[in-house]
């Protein structure tokens, strides 16, 4: 008498057993699972938002437009705040010169570099959002973007963006960016590096300076070449570069420089918060130096 041994194991029938039960569950989409997401953060938020349309973007408008209608083939300074809806990707230190965007704001808000991509393309409701629903500059809006309109399924490892990340931004679009800056950015950047704006004195052209000591050495005219000690910093309080026994001529540096540095004498320090528009304005610097950067300065003049 022969024991016949069964062909597939116990392993192998449990197996079996599952993947039949699991034909038989359904599985959400990429959009359902965005849907999902979104109004789950909403309800546990307790957002008063609306839907946009005929789309999945929900928006609420935090602050009317006062200023110009909204134009995508005009160039704007907008600032933003933007977090993925689990808090594990968060920009959200307006300050911070990852949260400027300067350019045609029928790009926003990758830029021009990306025109022509399925990028911007992918983004279309988003930015109509805020043309039809703000419509005017001056003006502050919240959108919670799904994820499939912008990262998609794997998100992206180089910004720490998860997989699935459906977005939150809060998005200020400005016409004078200058009352901005004057009125919020530089009180701000003041009070972060522990001083007041009562100890500091403004000139006509919004630039907040303190005379640390006064020097003894030479007048100093725009027209003289020094040797000075600088530390420069974002809006953020970032150091940009620091450098000693630098030596220039005064005029050749940004007008910030030119209206404050003549106040002293050689030998004397000075520190100072200038708005954009006497620094490097819309266009930036570099890498370092973003659009409408107010900045923030600490200058030795060497004897």
């Amino acid at each position: 008498m022969y024991c016949i041994k069964p062909l597939f194991g116990v392993a192998f029938l449990a197996t079996c057993l599952y993947l039949s039960g699991c034909s038989d569950k359904e599985y959400q989409s990429f959009e359902e699972l965005d849907n999902a997401n979104i109004r789950e953060y909403i309800q546990k938020n307790n957002l008063d938002v609306s839907q946009y349309k005929n789309t999945d973007l929900f928006y609420e408008v935090l602050e009317e437009g006062t200023g110009n209608p909204i134009d995508y083939k005009k160039t704007y300074p907008v600032v933003y705040t933007v977090k993925s809806l689990d808090g594990v990707y968060n920009l959200g230190d307006t300050l911070s010169y990852n949260n400027r965007y300067a350019d045609y704001f029928g790009y926003f808000p990758f830029g021009s570099g990306a025109a022509g991509t399925p990028t911007v393309e992918r983004v279309g409701d988003f930015k109509e959002v805020i043309r039809e629903v703000l419509k005017n500059t001056n003006g502050k809006i919240r959108i919670i973007v799904p994820s499939r309109l912008m990262y998609g399924r794997n998100g992206d490892r180089n910004r720490g963006i998860p997989p699935n990340a459906s977005l939150d931004y809060v998005v200020s679009v400005h016409d004078n960016f200058e009352d901005f800056e004057n009125g919020w950015v530089i009180p701000n950047m003041v009070k972060r590096a522990g001083l007041s704006l009562d100890d500091l004195t403004v000139t006509e052209d919004g630039i907040y300076y303190k005379i640390a000591t006064q020097g003894t050495g030479d007048p100093i005219s725009v027209d003289s070449t020094l040797t000075m000690n600088y530390t420069l910093k974002r809006p953020d309080g970032s150091t940009i570069e620091s450098r000693s026994d630098y030596k220039t001529k005064l005029a050749d540096l940004i007008p910030a420089w030119g209206k404050v540095i003549p106040l002293l004498n050689k030998g004397g320090k000075i520190r100072f918060f200038t708005p954009s528009t006497q620094a490097y304005g819309e266009a930036g610097s570099g890498s370092g130096i973003p659009p409408y950067a107010s900045l923030d300065f600490e200058v030795e003049v060497k004897e």
